[in-house]
């Protein structure tokens, strides 16, 4: 009778266990996560000519950008939900207290009134943009081809959602003392009809029709991000007026 081979438990995940060191949290939790790509026929394991499992299979599968193993990629700062959420807990803290610091000086009040026209035109629309960089940013994270992607993807959302979420606040305070300048109301107009919005309006609608994946990753984060944070976020605290 031949010997049965006792085969040692592996200390860490199958496809982490070659690298012969100890794997980080990093890699622990992020790598190799998706199962959608299990079955190049049918990544959502169900009828391969379900709509679902087409779109992916040509956007996604069929993008004309290849790797050969797209689960390599590593995010630099290896930043994970944890380490996400107590960083940005931190930054939030910073930017409520300079809110809060808003409030109890009266900073509104002392606005110059032609300040508060800029604003209303070229600040508090902003959060219209804003939600266009998190919508493509959830397309990116849906349809990237590792979990790695997706997840850089997805705290950039995150980071989109805070911009507009701290635009929409201040729209708000702006709103109750500077009551003449249309903010928190000619918003939406301004973003459809306003000449200084019109390039980043129809960039965005751009991106967000942009279904290949590869594509859509580089025409937000190589074209569209870097234009938006040089001069929306930029040049705007350097206005003078």
């Amino acid at each position: 009778m031949s010997e049965v081979e006792t085969l040692k438990p592996l200390k860490t995940w199958s496809h982490l266990a070659t690298r012969r060191r100890k794997p980080s949290e990093y890699e622990i939790v992020s790598t190799n996560l998706h199962y959608n790509n299990l079955d190049a026929n049918a990544p959502y394991e169900l009828d391969p000519e379900m709509f679902m499992n087409k779109w992916y299979k040509k956007n996604t599968f069929g993008s004309l950008l290849k790797h050969a193993d797209w689960n390599s990629y590593r995010d630099p700062d290896e930043v994970i939900y944890r380490t996400y959420n107590m960083f940005q807990d931190g930054q939030e803290s910073y930017v409520f207290g300079l809110f809060d610091q808003f409030n109890s000086r009266e900073h509104d009040k002392s606005l110059d009134p032609r300040w508060g026209g800029t604003l209303a035109l070229r600040y508090t629309p902003a959060r219209y943009l804003f939600h266009t960089v998190q919508m493509a940013s959830a397309y990116v994270a849906q349809m990237a081809p590792a979990s790695t992607i997706t997840n850089s993807s997805c705290f950039q959302m995150a980071d989109s959602l805070r911009w507009l979420s701290h635009t929409a606040y201040r729209t708000k305070e702006l709103s109750l003392t500077i009551s003449d300048k249309g903010i928190g109301v000619d918003e939406r107009n301004h973003w459809e009809n306003a000449l200084l919005w019109q390039g980043f309006r129809e960039l965005m609608e751009k991106v967000l029709i942009t279904w290949d994946w590869a594509e859509a990753f580089v025409a937000l984060n190589l074209v569209a991000k870097p234009a938006i944070e040089e001069s929306v976020l930029r040049k705007l605290g350097e206005s003078p007026i």
